[in-house]
């Protein structure tokens, strides 16, 4: 193996986790966004992760601060994020997650374009 490891972070809306909690569907969110990333990553790893077994992270919180907590609580050497490409108006009043990372991060950030749909 190269030694590298992977940690794939998804952080949930503290509104929409304290409602799914209020409701008793709080497992069932948690069960829901798991599977969504174990699916990804089986995707992932058809195209080859190459001996790399991602851990999987689920935070409750503000995206930026939890993503750069997460790196700092796995001593991460690098953040890899998606830039959704938000423009104009919506970038003003929705700010930027990967724009905030990059400014939070003790480490370097590869923001990295969102690949359409073929």
């Amino acid at each position: 193996g190269c030694g590298a490891h992977l940690t794939v972070v998804t952080v949930v809306d503290p509104l929409l986790k304290a409602g799914a909690e209020a409701a008793g569907a709080g497992q069932a969110l948690t069960a829901q966004t798991q599977q969504e990333i174990s699916d990804l990553l089986a995707r992932l790893g058809r195209e080859g992760l190459q001996g790399v077994t991602p851990a999987l992270a689920i935070r409750s919180g503000n995206a930026a601060n939890e993503i750069v907590a997460q790196a700092k609580d796995s001593g991460a050497d690098v953040i890899v994020i998606g830039k959704r490409g938000l423009g104009g108006a919506e970038r003003f009043f929705l700010g930027s997650t990967s724009r905030r990372v990059t400014e939070l991060s003790p480490v370097p950030v590869l923001v990295v374009p969102t690949v359409a749909a073929s």
